[in-house]
């Protein structure tokens, strides 16, 4: 395969503040892990955006990795 045709793939997640109080058992401190697509960031934008209107300024924000 040649170098041209290789390319990093990026995984994003959304991640929130370990001090929220949460009413139901959810994963501590982050969501699961999906493609970097444009869908997928505009969802977790939508996600982080009602979360830190909810929660305060900051409580959640998108977490990115090479996959």
């Amino acid at each position: 395969m040649s170098p041209k045709a290789l390319r990093a793939l990026f995984e994003i997640r959304l991640r929130w503040s370990d001090n929220l109080i949460q009413e139901e058992p959810r994963p501590r401190g982050g969501g699961l892990w999906v493609p970097d697509t444009p869908r997928n960031r505009e969802r977790l934008d939508k996600a982080a955006a009602l979360g830190n209107t909810l929660y305060g300024d900051q409580s959640h924000w998108i977490e990115k990795r090479q996959a």
